[in-house]
């Protein structure tokens, strides 16, 4: 059997139990018919006055279809056609509204993960291009690699001499690889250096969270800050300045311009 001919038989089959009902006319199918007539006219009544989505767009539309079709039967005298004609008619709107819900459901689905795909996409292309435009940036501005004097360079280099006053600086990802470089003291006076014997001052983060590099006074530059809300800014004024990171309220140190490319390169805590 081919599935066109299924597909045939399947829709016939409520036009037969309609027509069955109309030719045996019997009281009992008849009574069991009304009080399921009567039962629906009752809910579409409670259900008319819902305005929730899956009331009034999934189950009022078909029990409506179905009142309607019960008024249009009313004026037949034939009680058996009356009722097989209601009992098709029913069974051939309910098979149709949850076909078509099924449909619209998996529409809606579809739809979801294509928006969903997209912005995953777009996050993506704007995170690697981010990190090109970031790679450029390092190789074009000097910045160091983390080694040495982090004040050397204003790449990572300024990111690694960012820190909390009077807490150690370390550059790594995890505690797994991180490594003491220097600390921050209290008065805002940074040191590279793993220990009392070795370090050195190589700069300031002074009270307005300008950075500083230079041994003193005398050879201090300014080579960018801090602001308020935490953002690294390379640069000498407003004009020039450009974030290359941010340090967060637990100290943790990260490096890009923004959230889609940004990465931890270390922290600042004791």
């Amino acid at each position: 059997m081919s599935p066109d001919t299924i597909v045939v038989l399947v829709l016939c089959i409520p036009a037969l139990c309609g027509g069955i009902v109309a030719l045996v006319n019997s009281d009992g199918v008849n009574s069991i018919s009304e009080k399921i007539e009567a039962w629906i006219r009752r809910r579409h009544g409670i259900l008319s006055v819902k305005k929730d989505f899956s009331t009034k767009w999934i189950v009022r539309p078909p029990a409506g279809m179905i009142v309607k079709m019960c008024d249009w039967t009313d004026s037949l005298a034939h009680r058996g056609a009356k009722n097989g004609i209601r009992i098709a008619t029913a069974i051939y709107v309910i098979g149709f509204w949850l076909l078509l819900t099924v449909y619209a459901f998996m529409m809606a689905l579809a739809v979801i993960f294509a928006v969903v795909f997209a912005v995953i996409m777009v996050i993506i292309t704007f995170r690697v291009m981010g990190e090109m435009l970031d790679g450029k940036g390092r190789r074009s501005g000097g910045g160091g690699s983390g080694t040495g004097n982090p004040l050397q360079g204003v790449g990572r280099g300024l990111l690694g001499a960012v820190g909390k006053k009077g807490q150690k600086v370390y550059n790594g990802t995890n505690w797994l690889n991180e490594e003491l470089k220097g600390r921050v003291d209290e008065k805002g006076n940074v040191y590279s250096g793993t220990n009392w014997l070795n370090e050195e001052k190589i700069g300031k983060i002074d009270e307005n969270g300008n950075i500083l590099r230079g041994t003193s006074w005398l050879n201090e530059e300014l080579v960018g800050r801090v602001d308020e809300k935490g953002n690294i800014h390379k640069g000498t004024n407003w004009l020039n300045e450009e974030k290359v990171g941010r340090i967060d309220e637990k100290g943790n140190v990260f490096e890009g311009t923004n959230w889609l490319n940004e990465r931890k390169i270390g922290r600042s805590g004791s």
